[in-house]
């Protein structure tokens, strides 16, 4: 019966073998599909390929042709999207005329709502080649491939597999037709119309807004008292030799008494006291690791709080959050206690640190310590001390802050977004009502393994933490080197994958590298599986027998994939041949989150079903998001098209903005810049503009704010460093650019021509013009290195330092449109001009997106 499922000729026709003959059994109770005039017209509605013979039962080359055609049907019917039919013109004659058939027997083939009619041979292989080249999806064969191998190289493989899969089974591999499509739903969210006024767009909702009754601590609890033996918090422990053994894991019940002990502990020796604003924070301050956890659930036990520190928060940011919230307790590793000494003198509050990676404080550390004013304890000591000294828990309120979590800011210090309990459940429940369907269920259960890695004093770490503790999942923590994750990855193989695009970035360029260079064969056969499987995800198929076996479980299984039901990214946009990749690659959803820290990390996220790229989604239960008009940036909520070049019809373009229950309460202790972003109808303005498709999901296309994102999450505010860069003697006017699909800034630089005359005298430079020294690879390299310095001395961060320079001769003015009327850069003029030489630079640093360049605008 193998034999039946289908296109014998997939692997073998190019060899110019015959068709293999379908049993006879089989041909014997087959009857040719023979539809009537409302099927048929249906059948080339809906059904990707028709081939049709019209005949009449007295026409004897009809006749003849009849055993070809039945055997031709019977090999293509166990195909969705192929039909081979028969049309009584007898019978159906209105149907018959309405095609135009004037004689029997003619052969139609209907595709694309257009046909071509059939003028070759009338035997099965001729009829049978005619179909194939004509079926573009999905990809069942090696039909009409490009860059094919050679005859003999195509013999080999077909042999190869014969021999070790045997025939039947090697038809079966390359023959066989994928087996999930996705089915989208038509439209992904309406609007409520009567919700539009003047300069507001109607509200957009999906479902009804969630609505927690417990808080983080009492759901851990939940989950203790249901599975207190399961895992939970994995580590790997390392040898002598710095190596990874396997992960070691800690069950609910332990964590939770270490949490009780050390809550207790911290209490018991005042570290977690209530400052002046009513607050108990514990500040936490390292990466990943199973006692953030531990220690951030000790301050719910304790009804408190806790705030993340993080290394590229800067020293004079790091000195604002500790006195801005009074922290007493800084919880670290030994690798932050150096900055953390630092600190101290600026910091008056600050009594306590401790270690959590250490068995034992080295002296040296508690006397250099002490002499600040600090205790310096461990871990493990202020378990102990609660241990002999317990306390009951003091259970927060859903509405009681859980959570503060400071933005890197762009201009001036961080500012505090306070998130409470039932903003986290809020949004965690939403991810999960938008995830959790289809096969994507696993991972929300006990079955479910996390790899945390992404920095947990972001929200999006923080949200999957609670999901995984809702259910009972195992989270296991990276060895604190992004540089090992993949060795993390096979290790743990977790049942999802919540990543960002820059990772993303990586891993597909590697995998494609490998390809490439494995040549012969196996570099053909990866590149036809890749080519192959792209076609058929244009029609929503993500599988395919063969090259899942042959070539794509492999790949899974060397980075860690082998079980992943799905990947989650967020932070940044992500290039669309990017996701289209890791679809294909993984047969798995790929969705994209989108929401920023305001509003709990996340208010849309893609569907599961949605293969498309582009947009981010409909927005999840627990948000409602509209838009609003920008008209000093052309954007309208009435706009019914967008873009000039590729023009898509839109339902509205704006400023988008959030209300629900995933909303913050405010930034703390800065009530004017909560009024800033929060309306008084409880609306939070992102910033962002969007535009609303047809079918009811959100896509970005700017951003109000001269502030972007860059691929690894960090918010840059060009004005802030082209203000910088002023203090180089080089620099007249500059324009920085950078974007969520790269990790680095470039920069036009308008050089001062007196300046640069001068630079040219010294380096002996030839030239007379500024066009002329723009030129010089010299002149260029000289400006870039003072630039750098300039930048390091005015407190610029690594990621606002431009890394690549192009000098432009021509100042920016009023006159040329780069600057408006008030001398302020028109950003999207200058992005427009200079697109090119913004690619070159890009090309230049080697910060490419999915491993080639990616045009601007």
């Amino acid at each position: 019966m193998l034999r039946h499922v289908l296109l014998a000729t997939a692997g073998v026709v190019a060899l110019g073998t015959e068709v293999p003959k379908l049993d006879e059994s089989i041909l014997q109770t087959y009857k040719v599909p023979a539809p009537n005039d409302v099927e048929f017209g249906r059948l080339v509605a809906e059904t990707d390929v028709v081939f049709a013979k019209f005949f009449a039962p007295w026409c004897g080359h009809c006749k003849s042709l009849a055993p070809a055609w039945k055997e031709l049907s019977a090999t293509f019917a166990p195909l969705d999207n192929v039909k081979v039919v028969d049309v009584d013109c007898d019978a159906h004659g209105d149907l018959c005329s309405a095609h135009d058939i004037q004689g029997y027997p003619t052969l139609k083939l209907y595709r694309n709502n257009q046909y071509e009619e059939y003028q070759g041979q009338r035997t099965l292989k001729a009829l049978t080649d005619f179909l194939l080249a004509r079926i573009d999806a999905p990809t069942y064969s090696f039909a009409g491939m490009g860059n094919a191998p050679t005859p003999v190289l195509q013999a080999i493989l077909v042999v190869v597999l014969t021999f070790v899969l045997g025939f039947a089974s090697a038809v079966y591999f390359f023959c066989l037709r994928p087996t999930h499509r996705a089915n989208p739903p038509k439209f992904y969210a309406l609007p409520d119309k009567s919700t539009a006024k003047r300069g507001h767009g109607p509200v957009y909702k999906v479902g009804s807004f969630p609505s927690p009754k417990v808080s983080l601590l009492e759901t851990l609890e939940a989950t203790v008292k249901a599975t207190p033996n399961g895992p939970f918090l994995g580590r790997r422990p390392i040898d002598a030799a710095g190596h990874a053994g396997p992960y070691v894991w800690e069950s609910y019940g332990d964590a939770y008494t270490r949490i009780q002990n050390f809550s207790s502990g911290l209490q018991h020796e005042k570290m977690i006291e209530t400052n002046a604003d009513g607050h108990r924070i514990v500040c936490i301050f390292m990466k990943n690791r199973p006692e953030y956890v531990l220690a951030q659930y000790a301050a719910f036990y304790a009804g408190g709080s806790f705030c993340s520190l993080y290394e590229t928060l800067g020293a004079s940011s790091t000195a604002f959050i500790l006195n801005q919230t009074q922290i007493a307790t800084v919880v670290c590793t030994s690798a932050e206690l150096k900055t953390i000494l630092e600190l101290k003198p600026l910091v008056k509050t600050l009594l306590f640190v401790v270690l959590s990676d250490v068995v034992m404080t080295a002296p040296a550390d508690v006397d250099a310590a002490a002499a600040l004013g600090l205790k310096l304890v461990t871990f493990r000591a202020i378990e102990q001390i609660g241990a002999t000294h317990p306390r009951a828990a003091t259970h927060p309120k859903v509405s009681d802050l859980s959570f503060l979590m400071y933005t890197s800011g762009t201009t001036g210090d961080p500012k505090g977004v306070q998130l409470s309990h039932g903003n986290l459940l809020s949004v965690a429940a939403g991810a999960e009502e938008r995830l959790k369907r289809g096969r994507c269920v696993l991972p929300f259960s006990t079955q479910g393994v996390h790899l945390s890695y992404l920095p947990l004093p972001h929200i999006l770490e923080q949200l999957i933490h609670a999901i995984m503790v809702a259910h009972g999942g195992r989270i296991g923590f990276f060895q604190g080197d992004t540089r090992k994750l993949p060795d993390d990855l096979a290790a743990l193989e977790p049942t999802h994958f919540i990543t960002v695009p820059r990772l993303l970035n990586r891993m597909y360029d590697k995998v494609v590298q490998m390809g490439k260079a494995a040549g012969g064969v196996k570099g053909w056969l990866f590149a036809h599986a890749m080519e192959t499987k792209l076609a058929n995800l244009k029609h929503g198929y993500q599988n395919h027998p063969l090259f899942d076996k042959l070539i794509f479980s492999k790949i899974q299984k060397k980075l860690g994939f082998g079980r992943c039901h799905f990947i989650l990214t967020g932070s940044a946009p992500v290039a669309d041949d990017v996701l289209a990749f890791f679809r294909i690659m993984l047969d798995c959803p790929v969705m994209e989150g989108y929401g920023q820290s305001e509003c709990t990390g996340a208010s849309n996220i893609t569907d599961i079903e949605d293969v498309t790229t582009g947009t981010v989604g409909a927005p999840m239960c627990c948000t409602e998001v509209k838009l609003i008009s920008v008209p000093e940036m052309g954007y309208e909520v009435t706009d019914s098209v967008h873009g000039d070049k590729s023009p898509i019809p839109v339902n509205g373009r704006g400023e988008i903005c959030y209300r629900g229950p995933a909303v913050f309460a405010g930034y703390y202790k800065a009530p004017d810049k909560t009024a800033e972003a929060i309306d008084a109808d409880g609306w939070l303005h992102s910033g962002d503009i969007g535009v609303w498709t047809l079918d009811g999901r959100l896509k970005i296309i700017d951003r109000k704010k001269n502030i972007f994102k860059l691929s690894q999450g960090e918010y840059v505010a060009p004005e802030k460093i082209e203000n910088v860069l002023k203090g180089s003697e080089y620099v007249g006017q500059s324009f920085v650019y950078g974007d969520s699909l790269h990790s680095i800034l470039v920069g036009i630089v308008v050089p001062d021509a007196h300046a640069i005359k001068k630079l040219a005298a010294k380096l002996n430079v030839a030239g007379t013009t500024v066009a002329e020294l723009c030129k010089s690879p010299e002149i260029v390299a000289t400006i870039q290195k003072d630039i750098t310095a300039v930048g390091k001395k005015g407190g610029l961060s690594g990621f606002e330092t431009v890394r690549a320079i192009h000098l432009h001769p021509d100042a920016f003015t009023v006159e040329n449109d780069m600057l408006t009327p008030t001398f302020k850069l028109k950003r999207n003029e200058a992005k427009k001009m200079f697109a090119d030489e913004i690619d070159a630079l890009y090309h230049k640093a080697g910060d490419l997106v999915a491993g080639k360049n990616v045009k601007q605008g």
